[in-house]
């Protein structure tokens, strides 16, 4: 049964314009059950008595990932960030945040609200069809410097160049940690360098080089689920 977003009032949830509309798309009708969610974690088993809500019969169990994961990612082209946003919520990305890094070729400011808007509906599409209880959240785009400075939690950062240090390695107890995947053409030396006087550890995914938002998708798996 597929999932909808819904705002929650007591007993009672609210349907926005879109949600409904893809309800419609459905053929879903009153009286028929749905599965909705909040956005923030939790999953009900509701009824429709209009096109735009309905009641709740009851909360059901959501699966919730062990981790919150920070994924904090260099700008890359548009095809391939929104690939990087739809795989990552499915691998189990709780934040984004895309940086500016030395490599870096998109302008992530430049029309940065419609941006945001798009990503969130990718995100949203993502958990929805995953049935994911809690939609990933979308930070401002920041420099590499000023996120690695202002980490709060334990972090690691691809490198193609790391060899002994295996991401499995690495994963630290705790519920929190980040992981920064870099662009296309890499990170500077300069940057490495400042990640690890930080404290972020340096870790490969294994023998090959991979895309972008490909190495991103691994690495949020891994600490997902290991």
């Amino acid at each position: 049964m597929p999932q909808y977003l819904a705002e929650i009032n007591g007993g009672n949830f609210t349907l926005s314009k879109e949600e409904a509309h893809h309800l419609k798309v459905a053929r879903y009708t009153v009286n028929q059950e749905i599965k909705i969610f909040d956005g923030l974690g939790k999953q009900y088993l509701a009824r429709l008595t209009s096109t735009q809500g309905g009641e709740i019969i009851k909360q059901i169990p959501s699966r919730l990932l062990k981790k919150n994961i920070t994924l904090y990612f260099s700008a890359i082209s548009r095809p391939a960030t929104e690939e990087l946003l739809d795989l990552c919520t499915q691998a189990g990305a709780s934040t984004f945040c895309p940086v500016f890094s030395k490599f870096c070729d998109a302008n992530l400011l430049k029309k940065w609200e419609t941006k945001q808007e798009r990503w969130s509906q990718i995100v949203l599409a993502s958990a929805k069809q995953c049935e994911i209880a809690k939609t990933p959240q979308i930070l401002q785009p920041m420099t590499f410097e000023n996120a690695i400075k202002n980490l709060k939690i334990p972090a690691l950062i691809c490198y193609e160049d790391e060899q002994k240090n295996h991401i499995i390695e690495k994963i630290q107890a705790g519920k929190e940690i980040a992981i920064f995947i870099g662009p296309e053409g890499g990170y500077a030396k300069e940057e490495i360098e400042l990640a690890k006087s930080c404290g972020v550890q340096t870790v490969t995914l294994g023998a090959n080089i991979l895309r972008a938002q490909t190495a991103a998708a691994c690495a949020v798996w891994a600490l997902a689920n290991l």
